[in-house]
């Protein structure tokens, strides 16, 4: 039975994904916690009470975390290709994953990348050898277009232009696309989430769920709908599948509520398949 009226802490609350989780607790009655480093910038609203911290302060945490029922945490340590995304990513983890310990909160979510999603038994998406120029390639305008704006990377825009004008034909390879993300093999952010993802693997001590999103993930208006995934990637007409925003937040949702994924690292995917086209 789905549980209501919970006091359920966002970790991560002013980013995208955050703000979507967040919009979805107070929707359902959930009281929230958002815990941002910049949460100023987060307007009040009924039912959400704002805090400013820096995750790496452990003890701190801690002490906002108190008297939780859920703790949700959508933090990214950023989008750069920088080696101090990756060390964000990871000591943030091991300071949340004491702070919920040490503060006895009973359960909590993890929304980390998708390249510790397997692509076969035993072999990880980012390990996959068609990465990162076959998973980059198969993307659609739209997204190529929201990674030029989280990167700042133009030439993602001009790959999603080439593709919508007919100069890359459906399916085929880009040359010069290939070319500018070939040594993309070092991405501190999903590296980083992979890592993290080890910080949780073989610990019953406490209750807590790793949820992987998929490779296309995205801004978009939702369908009310997903499908859930275990360790695997899905795909759908043989490319990775993707997800819109609203309905990455409400599998969120529904697994605070439900808490039917403890101690699993799942996926899950848009019902709609219009990722690759």
């Amino acid at each position: 039975m789905a549980k209501k009226n919970m006091k359920v802490a966002v970790i991560g609350h002013s980013g995208m994904g955050g703000q979507a989780v967040v919009e979805q607790l107070l929707q359902r009655g959930h009281a929230v916690t958002g815990i941002s480093i910049d949460a100023d910038k987060v307007p009040a609203q009924s039912g959400l009470s704002n805090v400013q911290l820096d995750i790496l302060h452990t003890s701190e945490l801690t002490n906002v975390l108190q008297g939780h029922d859920v703790v949700v945490s959508v933090f990214s340590g950023g989008h750069a290709v920088d080696l101090s995304v990756y060390y964000l990513q990871i000591e943030g983890t091991r300071s949340m994953i004491k702070a919920v310990r040490d503060a006895e909160v009973p359960y909590f979510i993890y929304v980390g990348g998708a390249a510790s999603l397997y692509v076969k038994p035993g072999l990880q998406m980012f390990d996959d050898p068609r990465f990162p120029t076959w998973y980059f390639g198969v993307q659609p305008p739209a997204h190529l277009r929201w990674l030029g704006e989280i990167t700042g990377e133009t030439f993602f825009f001009e790959a999603a232009d080439r593709k919508e004008n007919g100069s890359i034909a459906p399916g085929a390879s880009d040359p010069f696309l290939e070319e500018c993300i070939k040594d993309w093999r070092k991405v501190p952010l999903l590296e980083g989430c992979r890592i993290a993802l080890e910080l949780f693997e073989d610990k019953s001590s406490f209750q807590w769920s790793f949820l992987s999103p998929p490779w296309m993930y995205r801004p978009g208006p939702g369908t009310g709908q997903y499908e859930l995934g275990v360790d695997f990637m899905i795909f759908k007409n043989g490319i990775p599948s993707g997800i819109d925003l609203p309905d990455l937040a409400l599998a969120i949702v529904d697994e605070t509520e439900n808490q039917r994924l403890i101690h699993k690292h799942w996926t899950v995917s848009g019902e709609q398949n219009n990722y690759g086209v």
